[in-house]
């Protein structure tokens, strides 16, 4: 269970340090632990280059869930200063989904929880 909560921060934490590095007015992020899953929703306000956050954003959620992937990996992510770590995230999880409008850019993540 500890792994399980690092988990979750870490991912909660690579999203914020992704968007900051586009300068963000504001972020806001909600975690909440559901019945047979976590959620996370980070939003981030007015940000710089928006057009390239999105691209990337779809980019790192195109990767499905890799269990034996994440097992391995997953206490590097936040080890370096490159976006490879977002990439890790997008294995962690189950969905992902981005939504956008002229303010704020908008993630959701998924991830089911394992019994």
């Amino acid at each position: 269970m500890r792994h399980e909560i690092k988990k979750i921060a870490k991912m909660a934490d690579e999203l914020i340090t992704f968007y900051m590095a586009y300068h963000p007015k504001d972020i806001k992020i909600d975690i909440k632990n559901e019945e047979g899953r976590t959620r996370i929703l980070v939003d981030a306000y007015h940000l710089e280059n928006k057009e390239e956050v999105i691209e990337k954003l779809e980019d790192f959620l195109s990767s499905p869930r890799e269990h034996e992937f994440e097992e391995y990996y997953w206490e590097l992510a936040g080890e370096s200063e490159h976006s490879a770590e977002l990439y890790l995230v997008g294995t962690m999880v189950d969905e992902g989904s981005i939504r956008y409008d002229e303010e704020k850019i908008s993630v959701e993540l998924i991830r089911y929880c394992e019994e």
